[in-house]
């Protein structure tokens, strides 16, 4: 399908949504690195690792999380127009298909760390388990990132209403 070239409201409001997206996971990648951390700092405490690993992970991904969240603040308290987004066709297909990538790549995720878990000769070693718990952190964040995505794009016309009305 060849993409339109003309703006349309509906390009304007994919504009908006793939702007509010920008701005969610400019600081969400930090968020999701600083819970896996977490998980493996606790799975350390739990099997008498050392959480070190762990520490540092959630303090980079507290401070990756801030440094996105200010970058992208001048996106966020923004009132100038979005930019049109010409791959109207593209958007309709990721909320089509989205939620099954999300439950798709956790499914595979949980096949994953059940594989290294009790299929490899020290799966289930005391320091095996804080990467596991890294695993299976990981995949239900970025599925819920994701699911967000989706919802700011299929709800894309009202939001942009929305804020023009605020604007």
């Amino acid at each position: 399908m060849k993409p339109a070239t003309e703006a349309t409201a509906d390009n304007y409001a994919l504009g908006y949504a793939q702007r509010r997206s920008w701005v969610m996971w400019s600081w969400m990648y930090g968020a999701m690195l600083a819970a896996a951390g977490t998980a493996y700092a606790l799975a350390s405490v739990a099997t008498g690792e050392d959480p070190e690993t762990g520490v540092f992970m959630t303090l980079f991904g507290l401070a990756a999380a801030a440094l996105g969240w200010l970058v992208s603040a001048p996106k966020r308290f923004t009132r100038n127009l979005p930019k049109p987004a010409m791959d109207v066709p593209r958007a309709e297909q990721a909320i089509r298909i989205n939620k099954g990538v999300v439950i798709g790549s956790n499914i595979l995720m949980a096949l994953i760390v059940f594989a290294l878990a009790f299929l490899t000769p020290r799966g289930t070693a005391p320091e095996a388990i804080p990467v596991l718990a890294v695993l299976s952190a990981w995949a239900p964040l970025f599925g819920v990132g994701l699911l967000r995505t989706t919802k700011l794009l299929a709800e894309r016309g009202l939001r942009y209403a929305r804020w023009l009305e605020s604007r």
